[in-house]
């Protein structure tokens, strides 16, 4: 199915001439960057539309050749695929490139799709997760190029007898393995989240869970807690004081249990994005994903006390929050994006791209000229050792950007390829 943006394009664009050029176009460690260094795979530029509520998904391949192309541009106008979705597309790619995955949120489906070339692709498998979610919510995480996880959690306020005492909100995990091959469930697993009585009797429970990671035999997935307030009926503000994971085994996702920090404090789930990676050490690092911006070390199965809290916020001239997610590019070095929260919330076009260094907990604020909307952004791609980023303001036009790890400057950057988008457009990023 193509998409035309010829008519959005006409209410958003305010020149009389718009140029607009078509482009033709395993280990262990989940929810990294791709790091397939060959230079003549095929790449995913993927668009959204509708910031707000649900959005449209759409795809085109791309070279490497054509984003480093400072000549070249990109458009959906008229071009592109669009991966169906019901509310929103959550899509991955293989490692070579020749075939994406789409996780149907809100349609409660994961589905397989070959890349034809340039916008043609075709699907090849289709699955209903939803008896064995439990939902049409679910959300899911690539681990390598055979497998991906699916996760969900389901909440049930519990009271006495009576029904008029409340005890505590139970939670309940359920988690699927999905051989990508067959786009099949091999392995599931449903159980009730460890709780903790204290925290219990305050009405404070696991919402959430997501962006997982595979180290030393363990599944570790970040947490998202609410507060229940049974006087009101309704959930409050939480108040966290820690950064809790849950973890399984894997591949058998058996023996649930929890590590905790207080080191830092706030979720750890991110949103939509990877927010935990595993470096060249076996070491995990976790980005808290509300509060100030931080990122906590787990090593040999726990957090690292001797690590505590890479503080960015402190390190940042603004109040600083980072609750989307991450990219790692290696040899300790990242790039997170980052809300401004003293210019506006989350849903704001105050987003900066920091580079961050693990190692020797150092920040910079790269220096790009415009206002940038980063709430979905989803993925960023390692390519010949730099990070490869599709940034745009929302509606704007921008560029591919091609970040250099080893510069420490706020201009470490080559500019390639132009990107157009559209009304209400974004670029989720390049797969």
């Amino acid at each position: 199915m193509n998409f035309n943006f010829k008519k959005l394009f006409q209410l958003s664009l305010l020149s009389t001439l718009a140029i607009s050029i078509t482009s033709c176009s395993d280990d262990d460690s989940s929810s990294a960057p791709t790091t397939n260094n060959s230079a003549y795979k095929t790449y995913h530029l993927v668009l959204g539309q509708g910031s707000t509520g649900n959005s449209a998904t759409y795809t085109q391949g791309v070279t490497v050749e054509d984003m480093m192309n400072p000549n070249k541009t990109f458009s959906f106008n008229g071009y592109g695929f669009e991966v169906p979705s019901t509310r929103t597309a959550r899509v991955y790619a293989s490692n070579d490139g020749n075939t994406l995955y789409n996780l149907n949120y809100g349609g409660g489906a994961v589905a397989k799709y070959n890349y034809n070339g340039g916008q043609d692709y075709s699907l090849s498998l289709n699955t209903d997760v939803q008896a064995v979610m439990g939902t049409a919510n679910p959300r899911w995480t690539k681990i390598n190029d055979q497998y991906a996880m699916l996760q969900a959690v389901a909440t049930e306020n519990l009271y006495d007898a009576s029904g008029l005492v409340y005890e505590r909100t139970k939670a309940t995990v359920t988690l699927a393995l999905v051989d990508l091959n067959t786009m099949s469930v091999t392995q599931n697993a449903s159980f009730e989240y460890p709780w903790e009585p204290v925290e219990a009797s305050e009405g404070i429970h696991v919402f959430r869970i997501d962006a997982p990671v595979v180290a030393n035999g363990k599944l570790y997935y970040g947490v998202m807690k609410r507060n229940y307030d049974p006087l009101t009926s309704s959930n409050e503000t939480m108040v966290y004081n820690n950064v809790e994971t849950l973890v399984v085994d894997y591949p058998s996702l058996q023996n649930p249990t929890t590590i905790s920090t207080t080191d830092a404090a706030g979720s750890s789930n991110g949103y939509r994005t990877p927010v935990a990676h595993k470096d060249e050490n076996e070491d995990t690092y976790q980005l808290v994903t509300s509060g100030g911006a931080s990122i906590v070390k787990i090593s040999n199965g726990n957090y690292d006390a001797s690590y505590g809290k890479f503080d960015i916020a402190a390190l940042l001239n603004h109040g600083a929050e980072a609750n989307t997610g991450w990219f790692y590019v290696g040899n300790g070095i990242g790039y997170v994006p980052v809300l401004n929260t003293d210019a506006g919330d989350s849903s704001s076009s105050n987003w900066h791209l920091v580079r961050v260094d693990l190692y020797n907990k150092t920040a910079v604020k790269i220096n790009i000229s415009f206002n940038m909307w980063l709430r979905q952004y989803q993925w960023a791609s390692v390519i010949d050792g730099k990070l490869f980023m599709a940034l745009t303001p929302l509606g704007g036009n921008g560029n591919i950007y091609i970040f250099d790890p080893t510069s420490t400057s706020e201009n470490g950057y080559t500019i390639g390829a132009s990107l157009e988008t559209g009304v209400d457009a974004f670029y989720l990023g390049i797969f």
